[in-house]
């Protein structure tokens, strides 16, 4: 079983999904459950495995440690992959004391570890030593896992992310794609793809294109994603305040919640990923793969996968001059864009497969079984 803490498309969310799909079915059983958000998205629904709706009812719900326990007996779960800390606690009950199933970790940055208070840092170390694994999906996550928590380099191990490297390697979608976003085929297109809210900083990427637009007349700015109402870091309506003051509204294109990311990569000429911090970006590894040159903040989770002038270029953080600096070498550099986009494609390849990241997570769940396959 994948536990989630909520049901969303984020970064963790895609990987579970990815997993799900990719897994061996003839040795593994997967099941999805989260503690937050009701409705499961199509996705997920088309996956055609088990759901499981466990909602989170108050701070600390002494109940969904029950809940959950009880899903994990009945189903008779073999692992519980828990993505990031809260899900993994919850788990504790029904893993270790109830069912005695194996129970995973899994952490998707450092400053999730790293922001951890004290009394957490201490009851987390207590329950992740008795877990079956801690996961980081970067060394520097992995390896501040076990500073923080003290878990043994035995059951601390890196599985980093990979993405399906086919379903990006088309080379573009058309006019039709162009049509229905507004977008003219003689346009050069930045794009970014994540959820609105603070940590993805958008609004720094779109200080330095508003310099742009008035310089490039034939640019666009494609943002892909939404901002989920109720969270208190959501900055969608800021954004788009934003835009509208700047005058913007004909060149910026919120395209939203969206399902063909790839088909969208297909349309960017530019990616830009300018957060404040990242565990390791899917997005950022599946524009590369699309072959689309990147530029990104010099951040943590970012400066580990872009390699300045060899796939990419990295800006410091809120920066606004050397942002558009950046952006404006690419658009007017069309060999560079090619040459460090071919470059991303072939580091994606080679290192961050989702084929690679499957079996890494199918061997993990065999040795934490000690048998042949498991739910």
């Amino acid at each position: 079983m994948f536990l989630m803490p909520v049901m969303g498309m984020g970064g963790s969310e895609r990987l579970v999904h990815s997993l799900v799909q990719m897994l061996d079915r003839e040795r593994f059983n997967p099941s999805v459950a989260w503690l937050c958000g009701k409705q499961p998205l199509e996705e997920f629904k088309k996956l055609n495995v088990p759901l499981f709706d466990l909602p989170k009812k108050r701070r600390i719900d002494l109940g969904l440690m029950r809940r959950l326990a009880d899903v994990i007996d009945r189903e008779g779960i073999d692992v519980v992959s828990a993505q990031h800390f809260m899900p993994a606690v919850y788990a504790f009950y029904g893993c270790n004391w109830v069912a005695k199933r194996a129970l995973i970790f899994t952490a998707h940055s450092r400053w999730e570890i790293e922001d951890t208070p004290l009394k957490w840092r201490i009851a987390g170390g207590f329950l992740l030593r008795r877990m079956a694994a801690a996961v980081g999906v970067a060394p520097e996550v992995s390896e501040a896992i076990r500073k923080i928590f003290r878990t043994s380099k035995q059951k601390t191990v890196t599985i980093e992310n990979g993405v399906d490297t086919e379903m990006f390697a088309g080379e573009g979608h058309g006019e039709s794609l162009r049509s229905e976003l507004g977008l003219a085929e003689d346009e050069l297109v930045i794009g970014t793809v994540g959820n609105l809210k603070e940590v993805k900083n958008q609004k720094f990427l779109l200080k330095a294109f508003a310099g742009i637009a008035h310089q490039y007349a034939k640019t666009k700015l494609l943002i892909v994603g939404r901002g989920f109402a109720g969270e208190r870091d959501n900055v969608e309506q800021q954004l788009r305040s934003f835009v509208m003051e700047k005058g913007l509204s004909g060149r910026v294109v919120f395209a939203g919640y969206r399902t063909d990311v790839a088909n969208l990569l297909g349309v960017m000429d530019v990616f830009c990923l300018t957060s404040v911090r990242e565990g390791l970006p899917i997005s950022l590894i599946e524009a590369m793969a699309a072959r689309l040159p990147v530029v990104g903040t010099n951040v943590q989770g970012v400066r580990e996968i872009v390699a300045p002038d060899k796939d990419g270029l990295l800006v410091e953080l809120d920066n606004v001059a050397a942002l558009r600096n950046a952006l404006e070498r690419l658009i007017n550099e069309p060999h560079t864009r090619q040459r460090y986009g071919m470059a991303g494609r072939e580091k994606v390849v080679n290192r961050y497969s989702l084929l690679r990241c499957v079996q890494a997570y199918e061997q993990l769940f065999l040795a934490v079984t000690d048998q042949g396959g498991g739910n």
